[in-house]
């Protein structure tokens, strides 16, 4: 019941939103049109939207967002402490921890680097641990806005933009990576947090003016954390060479981040492990072959990092993956799963993939973004591990699961889908929300 009434009442302020810019371009002449500085008329509607989006967000957000006073130390994350170590002349880390790879008797940070970047800064000017305050700012409060204006563009009207940004924001594993890089700071969920800043931007990119620096920054961003996501360097570059427009600046933009996203990482790979195609990840396995109960270190001995021998573990972690049954003393009840959560059914609009294939695969920018999200998910689905304990969400999902919600997003509104859509929206953002929390 409560379900179908945040429903309906979605719908009912999707309804006065849509109204209000009906308003706006009618032309009305009885109506005085507001103006901004440079003359374009001022539009209430995706202003009122954006409002409610971040109300919704932070009045559902299940987590502290402002925490002052508290930091992220070196201990509780390597990637300040690979800063740390950097900024005091040292390339390596002064002691051996949780995920870091041992060469040559040196222990390094094999993560890409853009949190060390940002670590550093952060102790240059004094501070000794990264603030959750500043992780907030840049990583956390922009999301809600950023994908608003990625879905206003993607989507027919206000309430839609609402309405697929908040089953982005709180209906997938996207909120509860941000939670938990907000309550730990923690590499692996905060790399993935701070991912999501440049995918957004890299979509606004292509699926927009195609400007090139825009999409260059989230490029960037996006290798700098998850080096799978130099995929989409392919949908960059195809949208500044492929188009009728081929102005030269977005050109030099676009290639330039490119080569800046790649060339960075591997020069740090050459300085630590001698060779700028090795990360270092199969080194951060090096004293632990010898227990028979690390899973993930006795798969990388026995087949490697990547290989087709997981490519049924890890297609049915994240495509299935349904909570498990466990015995209480009350019975039997369902629980997250600890292991891995699959997509269809905790975002089943994605199911709008299939209905609408035709029609997505008509749009040339689908069809270029569609080829990366293949080349990240092809190798996801080789990888040695699921992405480890993470209770009730899969955060490998967001390398390529927000692509696909835009992709969906100008149809999922047409008559009366729209119901069916945010009915689809809700029970998401309930599952990641009210059932998985924090």
């Amino acid at each position: 019941m409560a379900l179908a009434g945040w429903c309906r009442g979605l719908m009912q302020s999707g309804e006065r939103l849509n109204l209000s810019v009906g308003a706006a371009d009618s032309g009305d002449s009885g109506r005085v049109k507001r103006r901004s500085r440079d003359g374009r008329e001022i539009r209430p509607g995706p202003i009122v939207g954006l409002v409610a989006v971040y109300a919704l967000f932070l009045w559902l957000v299940p987590v502290s967002i402002w925490k002052p006073g508290h930091v992220v130390w070196p201990a509780a994350n390597v990637q300040v402490t690979e800063a740390e170590a950097w900024v005091k002349g040292s390339l390596s880390l002064p002691e051996r921890g949780w995920d870091t790879a041992l060469c040559d008797g040196r222990v390094y940070s094999h993560f890409p680097p853009l949190m060390t970047f940002v670590s550093c800064v952060v102790f240059l000017c004094g501070w000794e641990g990264v603030p959750f305050n500043l992780l907030a700012i840049l990583f956390v409060l922009p999301v809600p806005g950023l994908a608003y204006v990625l879905f206003l563009r993607r989507c027919p009207s206000v309430f839609g933009a609402l309405v697929m940004t908040c089953a982005f924001v709180m209906g997938t594993s996207e909120l509860l990576v941000m939670c938990r890089a907000l309550q730990s700071g923690k590499v692996w969920q905060l790399n993935h947090a701070v991912s999501q800043v440049g995918l957004i931007l890299l979509l606004m990119d292509v699926y927009g003016r195609r400007r090139g620096w825009l999409g260059g920054v989230g490029l960037i961003i996006c290798v700098w954390t998850r080096y799978t996501m130099a995929a989409y360097a392919g949908p960059l570059l195809w949208s500044v060479f492929a188009g009728e427009d081929r102005r030269r600046a977005a050109k030099i933009g676009a290639v330039s981040a490119v080569v800046l996203a790649v060339g960075v990482p591997m020069a740090l790979n050459a300085l630590k492990f001698g060779n700028p195609l090795d990360s270092g990840y199969a080194l951060i396995y090096e004293g632990r072959h010898d227990d028979p109960t690390d899973q993930f270190a006795q798969d990388a001995k026995k087949y490697g990092v990547f290989s087709t021998a997981f490519l049924a573990r890890n297609l049915w972690a994240m495509n299935v993956g349904p909570p498990n049954v466990v015995e209480r003393r009350e019975g039997k009840r369902l629980e997250p799963n600890t292991e891995c959560t699959g997509i269809w059914w905790t975002t089943p609009l994605l199911l709008f993939l299939f209905i609408d294939r035709r029609r997505i695969w008509a749009e040339r920018s689908n069809r270029a973004v569609l080829a990366a999200v293949v080349v990240v998910y092809g190798a996801l689905m080789l990888f040695h591990t699921t992405g480890a304990e993470q209770r009730g969400y899969n955060r490998f999902s967001l390398d390529f699961l927000l692509p696909l919600l835009t992709m969906i997003a100008p149809f999922a509104f047409e008559g009366k889908r729209r119901y069916a859509t945010t009915a689809m929206a809700a029970s998401s953002i309930w599952y990641f929300v009210f059932w998985v929390g924090a």
